[in-house]
């Protein structure tokens, strides 16, 4: 009887900037286990991950496109829009989407959705049909980084302001099993100085960050927020893990949301991550190893 018969995978990746180069490690493993999702939700990173998959991308094309990124192909001069609130204006991030993505959910293989945030009401935004490249590029609108979508009526930044890891969203896609992936930061800065202030503001600093694509935790303003953001981040994920059938948690942690220059590692605790997750995803799933 199909009631006890294999269970359809969901996957909900999770938002973390780039600590969610992560997920190309779960996918991998996923892949090589034949354990591909049935469904997949994706917030921030985790969107993007998440709809190059349900676009067919192979996992092995994706982890060459992240360990070549070049920070400089979604940022210069042109992109800069510290005057309107944030430091980028998003064009080149668009485009970038444009260049690996369709433009439509319905031109995807399989069922996936992502989430954003409107902050005209405070409430999360689930995209599972429509304009795919608009979506993503809502889901990833960090505040501050990224300039917010205007769609309709709403002003939209990034999911991980409301739902850092979309378990129901993937369930909501048809995911019967539901494996969560965590990619949050540590919600920490780095160490004292011995002397001096800690915790000016500068957005310049931020402007350095996304721009250099590598930055280590400090004492700045800038630092105190992405702290601040992370351990809030942090706590709304473990609430939705809670609805989990399977939590991954790489050990990215300690990666700030810019180390896209640590792309190899990211990757490498992913795999690892999902690896020790198997056996587990495999009972949860009903689907025992094959025999050899």
């Amino acid at each position: 009887m199909a009631w006890f018969g294999p269970k359809r995978i969901g996957l909900a990746l999770g938002s973390g900037a780039a600590r969610g180069l992560a997920h190309i490690g779960v996918l991998k493993v996923l892949d090589a286990e034949g354990l591909r999702p049935d469904a997949i939700a994706g917030t921030s990173m985790g969107a993007l991950i998440g709809a190059f998959y349900a676009a067919g991308i192979p996992v092995d094309e994706m982890e060459r496109i992240a360990l070549e990124f070049d920070v400089r192909e979604v940022t210069g001069v042109s992109e800069v829009a510290l005057n309107k609130g944030a430091v980028l204006s998003g064009v080149k991030v668009q485009e970038f989407l444009r260049r690996y993505l369709p433009a439509t959910f319905e031109e995807l293989r399989m069922p996936f959705g992502c989430v954003a945030t409107d902050l005209t009401r405070n409430v999360p935004v689930h995209f599972t049909e429509g304009d795919l490249i608009a979506a993503v590029r809502a889901s990833v609108s960090v505040p501050l980084a990224l300039l917010p979508v205007r769609m309709d009526d709403m002003l939209l930044v990034d999911g991980y302001v409301c739902e850092p890891v979309p378990v129901q969203l993937a369930r909501q896609l048809g995911g019967q099993t539901i494996i969560g992936v965590e990619v949050c930061g540590a919600g920490t800065v780095g160490p004292l100085p011995p002397v001096g202030e800690v915790g000016t503001v500068k957005l310049k600093d931020l402007a350095a960050g996304v721009r250099t694509g590598n930055v280590q935790r400090g004492t700045s303003g800038m630092d105190v927020l992405s702290a601040v953001s992370e351990a809030f981040e942090g706590r709304l994920a473990k609430q939705e893990l809670r609805h989990a059938s399977v939590v991954v948690s790489p050990d990215v942690h300690d990666l700030t949301g810019f180390d896209y220059g640590q792309a190899a590692f990211a990757i490498a605790a992913g795999e690892e991550a999902m690896a020790a997750a198997v056996p587990r995803l495999r009972r949860k799933a009903r689907r025992p190893a094959p025999v050899t």
